[in-house]
């Protein structure tokens, strides 16, 4: 087998550690635009399209790395001792990628608590900017329609005195 195989390999898992860590930052962006009033969507949809990204390249790293290491695991199997300095970077990098994703796991559904909170509160918000924008139509309708009663009354009372 091939130096070429391993190298491969290895950076092929360095490579994800890099994607793995950018998507931890993107998780932290993503908590701070979550706890930002008001919620920006477009911050948002940004964030979350760059994630995606990230999160293709993770795919395809994953791809090319099973592709790899089916044409190498019986060789690797067979000679453990032969490799065996290889197959420890491997293990070590392996365990890395393993506590970011158990990482990143834990920041997602902390963010999606996040989220589901900013959109409550949007959405709050948004109802109280309603309500009030139709006590508003309803004053101007009344003022249109002849005065409300109360600002009638004020008049007559005015011109009794």
């Amino acid at each position: 087998m091939s130096n070429t195989y391993l190298s491969a390999l290895k950076e092929s898992l360095e490579k994800k550690i890099e994607v793995l860590k950018a998507i931890h930052i993107k998780d932290e962006e993503q908590l701070e635009i979550a706890k930002t009033s008001p919620f920006s969507y477009d911050a948002y949809d940004k964030n979350s399209e760059e994630k995606g990204i990230l999160i293709y390249k993770l795919e395809k790293l994953d791809e090319g790395f099973e592709l790899v290491y089916e044409k190498v695991k019986e060789e690797l199997s067979a000679n453990k001792d032969a490799y065996k300095d290889e197959i420890k970077v491997m293990q070590s990098l392996i365990t890395e990628i393993t506590s970011l994703s158990t990482k990143i796991q834990a920041e997602e559904a902390r963010n999606k608590k996040a989220l589901e909170t900013a959109f409550k509160s949007e959405k709050d918000r948004l109802k109280g900017q309603r309500s009030g924008m139709k006590a508003v139509r309803s004053y101007a309708q009344q003022m249109q329609a002849g005065g409300s009663s109360y600002s009638g009354l004020m008049d007559q009372k005015k011109y009794r005195e």
